[in-house]
């Protein structure tokens, strides 16, 4: 069964949401509205806040438990893409075969639709009931987001472009430049669902190995990254294996787990 028919129901529901929550801000200067209409709607997969309800799920919550966690990792998300396409950092003309951001509506909006982004993410974490709930929930991922994860993942790949990057700091940029926000999509569902210690750890666990082989998939097919620093067969094998660590957290999760399972065996087949 193909991604978007498995999760049908989970994408229209963020889909529905999110449009929602950027039509809601009418009183924006009309360029910022669009520019950020047109940022998070450029056909992507979804795979965190997907994720978010599929966390949600094991742990025996609802979607509309979560939904707003899950829109906040996809809004934090799309702003990294918007600020990694500008000049300054990767200076990519195109993105899923449209123009970027900066392209179309110009460098410093472009920037500001970043930051737009951003800052609506901790908006809407600050509308999570209960109280004590949201400021869990905007701590962990500001952690993620910020210079201890994606920030910091992202400022170490930059600081390295000129040479060849050990497997130590492949490791500390994959796992914090993509594996953190991928861990936190998936910690942010359990957290909504009220779940126990034990499910908030199996939860962590499926994350940190799903975020791991998220980007060791990506350097696979794109034959960069860890392909650089290991033999592609080997960066091949860490990939299912960590798959087969991530599914086996799930597995304590029973049925209930199904939709963490289908991500791990989605990502390991697009190396097939």
């Amino acid at each position: 069964m193909k991604y978007e028919t498995h999760f049908k129901s989970s994408l229209a529901f963020i889909e529905k949401k999110l449009r929602q929550t950027l039509c809601a801000r009418e009183k924006a200067p009309v360029i910022i509205r669009k520019a950020m209409q047109y940022a998070a709607f450029t056909g992507g997969k979804r795979f965190r806040p997907v994720l978010t309800l599929a966390a949600c799920a094991a742990c025996g919550g609802k979607p509309q438990d979560a939904i707003l966690g899950a829109l906040a990792v996809e809004l934090i998300h799309t702003y990294s893409l918007v600020h990694d396409d500008l000049p300054a950092l990767d200076n990519d003309n195109v993105r899923r075969g449209k123009p970027t951001c900066h392209r179309k509506f110009g460098e410093a909006n472009a920037i500001l639709t970043g930051d737009a982004l951003l800052t609506l993410a901790f908006e809407l974490l600050a509308e999570v009931r209960p109280a004590d709930k949201a400021v869990r929930l905007v701590r962990e991922i500001a952690v993620a987001a910020g210079v201890r994860g994606m920030i910091g993942g992202q400022v170490a790949d930059l600081s390295g472009e000129s040479r060849k990057k050990s497997l130590k700091e492949h490791l500390f940029i994959s796992r914090c430049k993509t594996g953190e926000l991928i861990r936190v999509s998936a910690l942010a569902g359990a957290l909504a669902a009220d779940a126990s210690p034990r499910e908030v750890r199996a939860i962590m666990r499926y994350g940190e190995c799903l975020g791991l082989a998220f980007q060791l998939v990506d350097d696979v097919l794109d034959q960069d990254g860890f392909c650089e620093a290991m033999n592609p067969r080997a960066v091949t094998r860490k990939a299912e294996q960590l798959l087969g660590q991530a599914k086996a957290a799930a597995k304590c999760f029973g049925p209930r787990g199904g939709d963490l399972i289908f991500l791990a065996d989605f990502l390991g087949s697009r190396m097939v």
